[in-house]
């Protein structure tokens, strides 16, 4: 009996072992199928996470571009104009512009004000876009207040030079006071006349920015 029961078990382990056979090929090509295309699948979800990356990244591009306003170019255009030698970096806030320059909210829609971080410097870029039917209210305003800045200047001899460089410029309803550049050391030693020529074509270059871009 146990000599019939050993002989059925080797009969089906035999029968076991030719079906699993069965199921594999002899020469292993489908194996190799079955890798390349495993490979294949992983290649194009690659590419097309790349893609899809890509996609993101020129939309938030195109997304920040798209949020840039026109002062907001104007300002970088004369940050380029001077490089590292763009002094002002503290942003002047609402608040003083009202209490120290006289230019009230009500003035203007956009702004982007900047002054010298460090008191020794009188740098300052102050670019509006006037509120409708308010630059002609706004310009006066910054004309004044560089007029109280020329009343003052002798109590700052060492930026007379500069504060009698600067300019109000306006274009449409965009309107700007620039007080920015350094006069040479050489043009500062050769007197008041040569200072002032030296801090007006400093001046200049933001006055130069400013109208290419609205040409």
């Amino acid at each position: 009996m146990r000599k019939y029961v050993f002989v059925i078990a080797l009969t089906m382990t035999a029968a076991s072992l030719s079906a699993c056979g069965a199921k594999a090929p002899a020469d292993g090509n489908g194996s190799s199928a079955a890798v390349e295309s495993t490979v294949e699948t992983t290649e194009q979800t690659t590419e097309s996470i790349g893609e899809s990356a890509a996609d993101a990244v020129e939309e938030t591009s195109s997304e920040a571009n798209a949020s840039e306003t026109e002062l907001d170019k104007i300002h970088q255009a004369v940050k380029d104009a001077y490089g590292d030698k763009y002094i002002p970096s503290m942003e002047i806030s609402t608040e003083e512009l009202d209490g120290a320059y006289g230019i009230t909210p009500d003035l203007y829609e956009e702004h982007i004000t900047e002054g010298p971080m460090i008191s020794v410097h009188v740098d300052l870029f102050l670019g509006f876009k006037a509120a409708e039917g308010k630059a002609d209210e706004l310009e006066q305003r910054l004309n004044d207040y560089r007029d109280m800045l020329l009343d003052n200047s002798l109590q700052y001899p060492s930026n007379i030079s500069k504060i009698e460089a600067s300019e109000v410029v306006r274009h449409d309803d965009y309107v700007f006071f620039i007080m920015l550049g350094t006069a040479s050391e050489e043009a500062l030693n050769q007197g008041e006349e040569a200072a002032l020529e030296s801090s007006m074509e400093e001046n200049k270059k933001a006055i130069d920015a400013i109208d290419n871009y609205f040409k």
